[in-house]
């Protein structure tokens, strides 16, 4: 088990996508975004590594189903949102009324472009986005063996790209 940022409240996880030719590159890949993302900081980070799941797992693929389907299902939920602010065609965007509603189509638009935030629940590290190409799906397909899943539980927000206020751990 690899902890980023000692914390104690690991209850809320992200699935990352991640290449290499073994577990340990894999993980250190995650990592590496983990540390180096401005998008997003947690007080805490765990990566578990018996549940770091091979392409060549039965389970890799339901997990990454899952995972896409929860970001569908927010963008969803999102769209939802928007529309019981009143906007119903796409020329409404030019008069969405700021605050609320500009601020749930900036999430919404986040969650299409490929920021991770803290809504994210698969992140694609090798395309930089929140689904997966059928592109990549077939190249994990045909070699399996280097691609890998990594879930990584996280504790509270420390920072993010829309409050850039660190809060205390204490």
């Amino acid at each position: 088990m690899t902890t980023l940022f000692p914390g104690d409240n690991n209850d809320q996880q992200h699935l990352f996508l991640a290449t290499g030719n073994n577990i340990g590159q894999a993980q250190q890949q995650t990592i590496h975004f983990i540390n180096t993302t401005q998008l997003i900081v947690y007080q805490s980070n765990t990566i578990k590594d018996d549940e770091i799941l091979s392409a060549s797992n039965e389970k890799f693929w339901v997990e990454i189903d899952k995972g896409i389907s929860a970001n569908r299902r927010f963008c969803r939920d999102l769209l939802k949102e928007l529309q019981d602010t009143g906007l119903t065609e796409l020329e409404d965007l030019l008069c969405l009324q700021l605050g609320y509603p500009s601020k749930v189509l900036h999430i919404l638009t986040h969650m299409l472009d490929g920021f991770i935030g803290t809504d994210s629940v698969f992140y694609n590290l090798v395309e930089d986005s929140h689904w997966l190409s059928e592109t990549l799906r077939a190249t994990i397909q045909q070699k399996p063996e280097s691609y890998w899943l990594v879930p990584v539980w996280h504790g509270p927000v420390a920072s993010s790209l829309l409050h850039l206020e660190t809060k205390s751990l204490k």
